[in-house]
């Protein structure tokens, strides 16, 4: 029997907290399948945009610098501000199969209006509505994958299909690009509109939770998990782009490479994250969260030093590292809350992490600007972005050993 399958204590609502019956492996990958599936396409729409970013706002609003910032960050501010809610209206409500599918037919509906290029205000508001869709239908679909499974394969199928989104659809839409900007967002928008249609199918029924989101927040064992992947997200996006600029200015490396150094990343991230999350059985999670928190700080330190022969073999420790936080911490916010309340857990856990990277993106570029506007070289100041990402992940393993302590 694995740990999930014990109780941990008293749930935010004051009850015992839900131990299904221990289900074998082949059944609980049987039935998680399916919606680790419906979470892959629900997350096409979000993801086969991101490489015709540039050349699809500069087609469709030119001359005009600024769109290009706020097309990502209006996105963003509604999946962390309203998305969370969704998540927890549908728990609340007991109705997450009807939300679920009718939320990703929404994101792909508004995808495909943006990609008709309406007015710029139209336009930033459909972006607004989508990132909020976006985020609620995912949430509720990784809520529901452990509804009824006591193990932790499910999540980490759901792990590894999040990031296989990206996987799958950055090359897709990079592809689909080279024929027209635009594609990219049609076929998406198709990809999620089949997602919600497969939510109505894959979605389980279950019982309405009594829990606010703020009963969430509150509830034993949720804060570790949650902010640990914000701080994973925040150093990945403090260091996407800024790799891209270190590998072009200052390693003189065409883009292709830095292309093929995210996939080792992200490959071996996806990979691991189902075998790190069932170590998880056996291992206390939070030690898991901190090893991987330490390797992934030493991964960004590495960048510092390592010539450019080494760093894809740091990346792919880097990915491995990742996974040992992700999926652990996916099985610490499910354990924490009663089954029909992993809706809002996640979509607590997704709002951190989407906010994480907007806030990565943001400090990165305040950075390096602020270094190189002060006179220093390309390399030290996106060396100096690595250190700050490298920071963020100690201060993970901190919060970690903290909790452990306080366990």
């Amino acid at each position: 029997m694995s740990r999930d399958a014990v109780t941990s204590g008293v749930g935010a609502d004051g009850k015992p907290l839900e131990c299904p019956a221990p289900v074998s492996l082949r059944r609980e990958v049987r039935f998680a399948a399916p919606i680790a599936l419906t979470v892959m396409g629900a997350m096409m729409p979000a993801t086969v945009v991101i490489p015709v970013i540039r050349p699809f706002v500069a087609a469709g609003w030119p001359g005009q610098e600024w769109v290009f910032h706020a097309f990502m960050a209006i996105n963003l501010l509604g999946a962390c501000v309203v998305g969370p809610a969704l998540a927890v209206w549908a728990d609340r409500t007991g109705r997450r199969r009807a939300l679920a599918g009718a939320l990703a037919l929404l994101d792909a509906a508004m995808v495909g209006l943006v990609a008709l290029k309406p007015p710029l205000a139209v336009m930033l508001g459909l972006r607004f509505v989508q990132g909020a869709a976006s985020v609620g239908a995912v949430s509720i679909l990784m809520g529901a994958a452990r509804g009824r499974t006591s193990g932790s394969a499910a999540t980490g199928m759901i792990g590894s299909a999040v990031v296989l989104a990206l996987v799958i659809g950055i090359p897709l839409g990079a592809i689909l690009g080279k024929s027209s900007p635009s594609l990219p967002l049609f076929v998406g928008a198709v990809l999620g509109g089949l997602a919600g249609l497969a939510a109505f199918v894959v979605v389980p029924e279950g019982s309405s939770s009594r829990l606010s989101g703020r009963d969430v927040w509150s509830a034993p064992g949720v804060k570790l998990p949650v902010v640990v992947v914000g701080l994973e997200r925040f150093s990945v996006g403090a260091f996407t782009v800024t790799l891209q600029l270190f590998a072009f200015h200052v390693l003189a490396l065409p883009d292709g490479t830095v292309s093929r150094w995210f996939s080792i990343f992200l490959v071996t991230f996806a990979l691991a994250t189902v075998p790190l999350t069932r170590v998880g059985d056996r291992i206390d999670r939070r030690t898991l969260v901190v090893v991987g928190a330490f390797i992934y700080a030493a991964m960004f330190f590495s960048i510092l030093v390592l010539s450019a022969r080494w760093i894809p073999v740091s990346l792919a420790l880097g990915g491995l590292a990742s996974a040992a936080i992700y999926g652990p911490s996916l099985s610490l916010v499910t354990q924490a809350v009663p089954s029909e309340a992993r809706g809002s857990a996640m979509g607590l856990l997704n709002a951190a992490g989407t906010f994480g990277m907007f806030a990565g993106n943001v400090i990165a570029g305040l950075v390096a600007t602020a270094l190189l506007s002060q006179g220093s070289d390309r390399a030290t100041a996106y060396s100096a972005v690595f250190v700050v990402a490298g920071v963020s992940q100690l201060i993970s393993a901190l919060l970690g050993v903290l909790a452990r302590r306080q366990a």
